[in-house]
């Protein structure tokens, strides 16, 4: 009977500690969310779509000023937003893509706003790149 407690009790302490799940990002997303102002100073509206299992991440932002500046300088905010969400995410995620969706609307709620342009982030190259 105390074998069968004990394993009763290991079991419970076990699932108590797999709460908190290697990999799993969805608690991070507000993290991530308060985070963006250090990268896109004039954002208006935020969307973070977490999906794939937490392999994939999308960062929808609604900002007028920064949906008008070129490719080359969306592509740099896009390398520099998954740098930061590597770092707030830690070592141990499961993320291997994502997108920066950048849309004029500032009240935008859309996963997928019709005017949206969408930058890629290859988070698999990006841990690579750290693990240097």
């Amino acid at each position: 009977m105390r074998t069968v407690l004990s394993l009763l009790a290991i079991v419970l302490i076990c699932s108590l500690h797999s709460c908190d799940r290697i990999g799993d990002i969805s608690g991070k997303s507000q993290v991530v969310k308060d985070s963006l102002v250090n990268i896109f100073p004039t954002w208006e509206s935020a969307k973070i779509i977490i999906g794939d299992n937490n392999t994939t991440m999308s960062v929808v932002i609604g900002d007028a000023a920064f949906y008008k500046s070129p490719d080359d300088e969306k592509k740099a905010k896009a390398l520099e937003l998954g740098k930061m969400v590597l770092r707030i995410c830690g070592k141990d995620n499961f993320l291997e893509k994502g997108y920066l969706v950048v849309t004029a609307d500032v009240r935008n709620i859309s996963a997928s706003p019709t005017d949206g342009i969408s930058v890629p982030i290859d988070f698999t190259a990006l841990k690579k790149q750290a693990g240097k």
